[in-house]
Formats: C-alpha cells, structure tokens, sequence
C-alpha cells in the first residue's frame, strides 16, 4: 500500500481530483460573493458581532475562494503541488471544524457553502464530515509525497567534471 501511495502516478490522479473539486468549489463562490458571506455568517463563527466587524467575514468570503482556486489550480498543474496539498489539508480542517462546530452548536446549516452558494446547496451533516476527511487523507498524502524531480535536481550535487554520473 506504501509503495502505491508514494507512486508518481497516484500522486498525479489525486492532485487532478482534489485540485478538481476545490477549483469546481471556487466558481460559485467567486461569482456570487454576497450569498457565500451570508453562508459564512449561518455557521456563527466569524459572522459580524460587537468584537468581530463585519469586515472580517465579507474579506473571507471573498478571499477564500480565490485562495480554493489557486490551490486547485496549482494541484491540477502540479507546480507547487505539495505546498498546494498542505493548503487544501488546512483548508480541510477549517472545513471539518466548522461544521463540527455548527453540528455541535445545534445549527442548523441548509446549504454548507461547499460547492454552490444557491438554496439548492448540500446540507451540513455527518456525510459532509466523511466526504471532507476522505479529502484531507488525499491532501496529506500528496503534502507527504514525492518532492518534483527538478527540485530533488537541485538537491544533489553535480558529478565533478570529467566524472561519471552512476
């Protein structure tokens, strides 16, 4: 099982699905940034109150997305894609934690923001939290993967002129 989670290939296959789902999961959340602040507001975390201004909740739901489209991005490219992995694992966490906490908390969450900021959304819930873990193992897999064969390049001496390279 090691050796296939540490296979190039596996590594490929998953920075194009987990890239795939947080670049899908940015779209609507870009063009529609007014819906997902009201969405981060539901969950009751950051939401505007006398100690949080509501400065802090619309800059998330505008900067979150893009931050889920480069990650998603740069993990289809696979530039970057371990560093790109260790900003989907956090992101994942944030994810996991926030709708323990809304679960926890008795509220209750309509549409989770994941992929769609419509009513139409999926509902917080305990599939929710199985579908964000299975994600974070992807993640965590790819951030301890195999470093780019440019960088490992970089790492290794040059032969000494006039030597052979083995």
């Amino acid at each position: 099982m090691s050796a296939l989670l540490g296979h190039r290939a596996t590594h490929r296959i998953l920075g194009l699905l987990l890239g795939g789902v947080f670049l899908y999961a940015s779209w609507d959340k870009i063009a529609h940034p007014a819906e997902f602040a009201r969405i981060v507001y539901h969950y009751q975390i950051v939401g505007p109150s006398q100690q949080i201004p509501p400065l802090v909740p619309n800059l998330l739901a505008v900067v979150l997305p893009w931050v889920e489209a480069v990650t998603g991005t740069l993990l289809i490219v696979g530039l970057w894609r371990r560093e790109a992995a260790v900003s989907a694992a956090l992101m994942l966490v944030v994810f996991l934690g926030a709708v323990g906490w809304a679960l926890a908390s008795g509220i209750d969450i309509q549409n989770c923001g994941c992929f769609s900021v419509s009513a139409e959304g999926r509902r917080a819930g305990i599939n929710l939290l199985f579908g964000d873990a299975a994600l974070l193992a992807a993640a965590l897999v790819l951030a301890r993967g195999p470093r780019a064969a440019a960088a490992a390049a970089l790492r290794e001496p040059a032969p000494a002129p006039g030597m052979a390279a083995h």
